[in-house]
């Protein structure tokens, strides 16, 4: 499959707005920018801005090399080769919510605090907009929902991502309506994310499995 410029439109305009901020920010930043902050959004780390800038640009490159390639050695590329696009729609959106933390790192650069209010409606909207995706993601080695269980079975695989599509979705509008009604944000994302990573990731594709061995289905992984 050959390279195409207008499939990859999204994910190099995230590579270039990675550069285009850093070239126009980052002169009148102090010479050290927060890198990290605490669950208050208070920054507990500095890097200079140079190495801020370039892990920036370096990460987003490095995701689209990674997430645009990797996927042609999975042992299953036969099947992702017909949803290929799909993957490269997921990819399109972790780099546009990569470049969204940085857009958020840079506002807080002058004052050392993170806008929680804004992380939080952010990160909200990219489980939305993910969840969206998830049920038709093929099932991969490196991208998706991945778990002994996922990867042995067509049938969990299809049947997690469907439910966590619908999970994400709700999740990621409940984190956009507490983070703007005032509450402390990481206390709504840790009590938004860890049942849903818990039950999505391991509860339900586990008694989904067993399940279908009860039933004697057939989850020998077909390549």
């Amino acid at each position: 499959m050959r390279w195409n410029l207008k499939r990859d439109a999204i994910a190099l305009l995230s590579i270039a707005a990675s550069v285009g901020l850093s070239w126009y920010f980052l002169p009148d930043l102090p010479d050290q920018v927060p890198t990290h902050f605490s669950l208050d959004g208070t920054a507990d780390d500095y890097s200079s801005k140079g190495v801020a800038a370039a892990f920036a640009i370096g990460g987003t490159t490095l995701l689209y090399l990674l997430l645009t390639f990797i996927p042609r050695i999975d042992p299953f590329w036969r099947k992702i080769q017909k949803r290929y696009d799909v993957v490269l729609l997921v990819r399109d959106i972790v780099m546009v919510f990569m470049v969204f933390l940085f857009i958020a790192t840079l506002l807080a650069a002058p004052t050392g605090n993170l806008n929680m209010s804004l992380f939080g409606t952010g990160f909200g909207l990219f489980f939305v907009v993910l969840g969206n995706y998830l049920p038709r993601l093929p099932r991969n080695f490196f991208i998706g929902i991945r778990n002994p269980w996922t990867i042995a079975s067509e049938v969990v695989w299809t049947k997690t991502h469907i439910m966590s599509g619908w999970l994400y979705v709700a999740g990621g509008t409940l984190i956009v309506v507490l983070s703007v009604s005032g509450l402390p944000v990481h206390i709504v994302l840790l009590s938004v994310l860890v049942p849903l990573f818990l039950y999505t990731g391991l509860i339900y594709p586990y008694l989904l499995f067993r399940k279908l061995q009860r039933e004697g289905d057939s989850t020998t992984p077909d390549l």
